[in-house]
């Protein structure tokens, strides 16, 4: 007995040693089903993710043109705005995210309504804007690369030009400022180009098929008399469509930082309803009315661009 033990004793200790030294050489045998390890000198994956953060400052110069039925607005301007504007570029997917945000610090301008007895000058008011496009660029080549995007547009055009009188349902006096905002959809096509990673030409050219114009028409007057008149501040609502244009030219006098400057400009027109409502002078006998018109917007200028990149 002790003889057979010691003989399974002295066979395992072999296989033992024969899958150890199995075990050993098992990496470099032509079947291995564990994958080896990285390489200890492997480079990390390049980040495929670009950001741009910076400031614009843009000189608009800008106009409206409306219409309420027979009667006649118009106002122009010239005014300074500070914008904030960022871009994320994903090279993976060949897409992109951008948008800003402006507002008119200094305003200068004049309008003429029918009642205003002339041109009047105005420095006053709320004039901004802001908007995102997604985009996606599927024609790239060395430094140049073109695609399309699709948008949201917000304008308030709201320059101070007078307010119109009216009575309110109590029987006292009131007039409203001017708030015209419009939404908008832009569908357009852009292309960039880099040139020695030190300068660069970017394009945008967006058609707005369609943006909503909603708000107060403060300027709008019918008159009051001791009998009765314009009995509420006037509602417009609109569907107008344009276009909008940018293109800048930069200058890269480092890796992360960008200087640029450029054109853009935006117009739009359409048909627009105005509603609103006449009364005695005690606030009695209100009744509405609606008249058609038409408005047109637009605004252009340079724009100077400072901006971070990493």
């Amino acid at each position: 007995m002790s003889r057979v033990f010691t003989g399974f004793a002295m066979a395992a200790m072999a296989m033992g040693a024969i899958g150890q030294a199995s075990a050993a050489d098992w990496p470099t045998g032509p079947d291995t089903f564990f994958r080896p390890a990285y390489p200890a000198d492997m480079a990390p994956m390049e980040d495929s993710l670009d950001f741009e953060a910076g400031l614009r400052y843009f000189y608009g110069v800008g106009g409206q043109r409306t219409s309420i039925g027979p009667l006649d607005y118009s106002a122009d301007d010239g005014s300074h705005f500070v914008e904030l504007h960022g871009r994320i570029d994903d090279h993976s997917t060949s897409t992109y995210v951008q948008g800003n945000i402006g507002y008119a610090a200094i305003i200068d301008g004049d309008y003429e309504t029918p009642t205003s007895g002339g041109p009047q000058s105005t420095d006053s008011g709320t004039i901004a804007y802001g908007g995102a496009d997604f985009g996606y660029l599927p024609l790239k080549g060395e430094g140049f690369s073109a695609g399309g995007f699709i948008g949201y547009q917000y304008l308030n055009e709201s320059l101070d030009i007078g307010r119109g009188e009216y009575y309110t349902s109590s029987g006292g006096g009131d007039s409203a400022a001017n708030l015209l905002e419009v939404h908008g959809l832009r569908l357009g096509i852009t292309g960039r180009a880099e040139f020695n990673d030190v300068f660069d030409i970017r394009v945008d050219a967006a058609a707005i098929p369609y943006a909503a114009l909603n708000g107060t028409y403060g300027a709008f007057d019918i008159g009051t008399t001791p009998a009765g008149g314009q009995g509420s501040a006037a509602d417009i609502t609109g569907h107008l469509w344009g276009g909008a244009l940018e293109a800048m030219v930069g200058f890269k006098p480092h890796e992360n930082f960008a200087i640029r400057g450029g054109l853009r400009g935006y117009y739009l027109t359409g048909p627009t309803e105005t509603y609103f409502e006449t009364r005695d002078a005690d606030g009695s006998n209100a009744q509405g009315y609606i008249l058609e018109g038409e408005t047109e917007l637009f605004r252009w200028g340079p724009v100077i661009e400072l901006t971070g990149t990493f």
